[in-house]
Parts: C-alpha cells; structure tokens; sequence
C-alpha cells in the first residue's frame, strides 16, 4: 500500500476492523463484502487522508465523517480493471483530539447495501499564534455575524461534488514556493482585542496586480465580493477539491469557465479584511478548509502514482 507524505509526517497505511451491518432485506445468493482501510494513522486537525474500499460490484458509497459528507470515486491508483473505490476525507481544524465515528455506506450493483461503521483518531494541528492591527474601518468586519455569515456561505459552496477529476490532469501547485507570511489555522487577534479567530488558508505578500494563477485544472464555481475575503474566486477541480484565492485586486474569470493549471485568473490586491497587498490560498475538501502545505503533497502523490501505473 503507498505511503503517503504529508508537511507534518508519514502516514502509514493501516487496515482497521470494522463492523459490516447488511441491509435488512439481503440474499445469501448474492451476498457482498467490502473491506475498508483507512490509509493513514490518524488525522492531524485541518488535514486530509484518503479512504479505500476494496470490493466486487460497488455502484456507488459515501462517508459520514463528523457531520460531513464524502463521496468514494474509482481509485485512479490501481488501473482500469480495479474495482476499488477512494474518498479524500477532511478533518475541521476545530475537531476535539479524540475518536470520531465514521460511517460508509455501500450500495451494491445488484441492488443490495450495507453499513460499515468504524472510528477515526484526530490528532492535534500544531497551529501558532499572531496579532495583527486593522485600520479603523476595517474594525467592523470583526463582528461575529460577519464571519458567521462568510462561513456559512463557504461550506454550502464547497460541499458539492463533481465526479470529474479535472485535477488528476495537472496536479496542484502553491502560489508560491517558500516565502509566506502566514500560515493555515494560526489563532489571531486584531487590535490587541480578546477575541482570536482562525486563519483558513497561506498568505503569500505580493504587489498589488501581480497575477493570481489557477492551482490546478478545474471550474470557476465562484466570483464575488465578500466581506472578509473581498474580491474572491473559487475553483472546483472535481472530487469536493477547492481553491480559493482572496482579497484580489482585479478577476479576470466567470463562473463556468474552465481554467488550466498556471492560467492567470486575477491580481493581487488588498481588498476585505487584509492589512496589506497579498494573496490568501486556500483549498476546501468536502466543506471544510484544510491546511494546503499538506494536501497538495498528498494530491499530486494519488497523481504521481497514477501517472507511474503503481
């Protein structure tokens, strides 16, 4: 089984038990059975890993992983003949250090279904700590109706799914290799206040109209203005795998359009709540944002053993 790296480790992959519950109405003469492995240790808060049924006649199954929804496609891993199915399933940077239930049901093509219920260990994120200072009239943007508000907008758009795997054609990229200034689930507090909030991407500082490029093949799923991210696009590149880039200065794409890995989709700007000319990245699995220092690795590793035949 492939190892996968991550910016905070090795996840090894480890076969679990799980406990199978068949549906009421199955038949012996053409009973089903799925093995499930989960093909990491744990999962770091704000990190992703990767689910692999392996069985016979799978029509389609799903996830329920601390109330959000994942959905298993054809494992591009293990060739054309291979019936395996994978999840890319996401853990909030929020989630308590502890076993959580997961749940995967199966539906089988000759009509039978069956539950398997299992537990996942989320493992702490390691996050720091900053405080940064906004002018005067940015301060309103700090009441929590206002993130409320964001987020909940976020999460219904980043919950889709699209089976198409536009990113297995390019792979993903960061903005910007090395330097930035800001990192993913950094606890902050504005203006010496109280209250701390959650970093949800990478900043990388960069001049105002240097060009934003797409990390990956994909679908313009969004262009707008927000209050936080100000001028935002969103790129889905199948799989519940989305980009999002913020606080730009100008867009240069529609919703719909499809994009290429490196195409130029904006510039770099100041706009929502940002102190300062640069680029917030961010990428979002199956609803929640995940850490990108770690995910992309482990996406272009599902790419890379795809291209290889392993």
């Amino acid at each position: 089984m492939a190892k996968f790296l991550s910016g905070l480790g090795l996840f090894l992959v480890v076969l679990l038990s799980v406990r199978v519950i068949p549906s009421a109405n199955a038949t012996p003469q053409t009973e089903n059975h799925v093995s499930l492995v989960q093909e990491f240790d744990w999962i770091r808060q704000g990190q992703v890993g990767i689910l692999h049924l392996s069985g016979e006649g799978i029509q389609w199954a799903y996830a329920k992983f601390m109330r959000q929804t994942f959905l298993f496609f054809p494992d591009p891993r293990c060739g054309e003949k291979c019936a395996d199915q994978i999840a890319v399933l996401s853990a909030p940077m929020t989630a308590t250090l502890e076993f959580h239930p997961l749940t995967v049901k199966v539906y089988y093509e000759n009509g039978r279904d069956e539950t398997i219920e299992d537990s996942i260990r989320v493992a702490y994120g390691e996050f720091g700590e900053e405080e940064l200072i906004l002018p005067a009239d940015l301060v309103p943007l700090l009441e929590p109706e206002v993130t409320d508000r964001e987020n909940a907008f976020l999460r219904s758009l980043l919950s889709n799914f699209r089976p198409e795997q536009d990113w297995m054609n390019s792979g993903f990229k960061l903005p910007r290799e090395g330097y930035y200034v800001s990192i993913y689930g950094t606890w902050r507090t504005f203006n010496g206040g109280s209250r701390w909030y959650r970093h949800s991407g990478v900043d990388y500082p960069m001049p105002t109209g240097t060009p934003i490029q797409a990390a990956a093949d994909g679908q313009v799923a969004y262009v707008g203005n927000l209050a936080i991210r100000g001028n935002y696009i969103v790129i889905d590149h199948g799989w519940g795998i989305f980009t999002g880039y913020a606080h730009a200065s100008e867009i240069y794409v529609e919703v719909g359009d499809v994009v290429l890995q490196n195409e130029i989709i904006g510039g770099v700007g100041n706009t929502g709540r940002s102190t300062g000319p640069h680029l917030h990245f961010e990428i979002g699995v199956g609803g929640v944002w995940v850490n990108p220092l770690v995910g992309i690795p482990l996406f272009n590793q599902i790419r890379m053993e795809q291209s290889n035949g392993s």
